[in-house]
Order: C-alpha cells, then structure tokens, then sequence
C-alpha cells in the first residue's frame, strides 16, 4: 500500500464519518423525544456538518489542489471544533461522539502525510 493510497483511505474515513454526523444531525433535528428538535442550535449543526462532509469530499477526491486543499483543511478543523463544542451545549452525545472521531480521523488526514527527508546519501557527505 502506497502512501498516496493510505492517505486516500483516511479521506474517506472523513468522508463517512463526516456523513455518519450529517445524518445524526438530522436525526436530533426530527426525533421530538430529544429535547432539541427543531431549534435553531441544530439547524446550525445539520448545516455545519453538511460543509464538513462537502469538503471532506473535495478533499479526499483530489478535487481541491494546493492551497485549496490547506484552506479546506484548515476549515474542517474549525467546524469539527465548533460542531463539537454545539454538540456538548445541546448535549447531543452520539453526536459528540462522532465530532471526536472527525477529528482524530482529521488529525490522521492531516499529519500523516507530511514526508521525512531521506538520510543524507554518502556521496553527499563526502
């Protein structure tokens, strides 16, 4: 398995647990024994997590390039924070739980891909 093929598959770990968020979110916007059916603070959370998935999806596609890609990034990171910190106030647990697995699989997206520099070849040490 190639690196660029391991990197592949923790995008899609985004993307499905991105999309196993988007589909809580809306199960906490229509479940009225919940407590928090139909507010705006869940409102906020089925649109967060719909931009999360669509740009988990940019991503992992090799859709976006470059600084697109950072940018993207950079934004998941945020709406996993914020979602995260939604979920908690609205004490939607499953939800929360979910946000925890975005960012662990966002922190392997994230950091697993930087490459080491080879050890200096003996030629270029004489």
């Amino acid at each position: 398995m190639t690196l660029r093929s391991a990197l592949r598959s923790v995008g899609w770990l985004l993307v499905a647990t991105s999309a196993l968020s988007f589909a809580m979110s809306l199960i906490d916007y229509f479940t009225p024994e919940n407590g928090i059916d139909g507010t705006s603070g869940v409102v906020l959370v089925v649109i967060s997590t719909f931009l999360m998935l669509a740009a988990s999806a940019a991503i992992s596609s090799d859709f976006a390039h470059g600084w697109a890609r950072t940018i993207l990034t950079f934004l998941i990171l945020l709406d996993v924070l914020g979602t995260g910190l939604a979920a908690y106030m609205l004490e939607a647990s499953v939800l929360l739980g979910l946000m925890v697995t975005v960012l662990i699989a966002w922190l392997f997206g994230a950091f697993a891909g930087g490459q080491s520099r080879p050890p200096p070849s003996a030629e270029a040490m004489s």
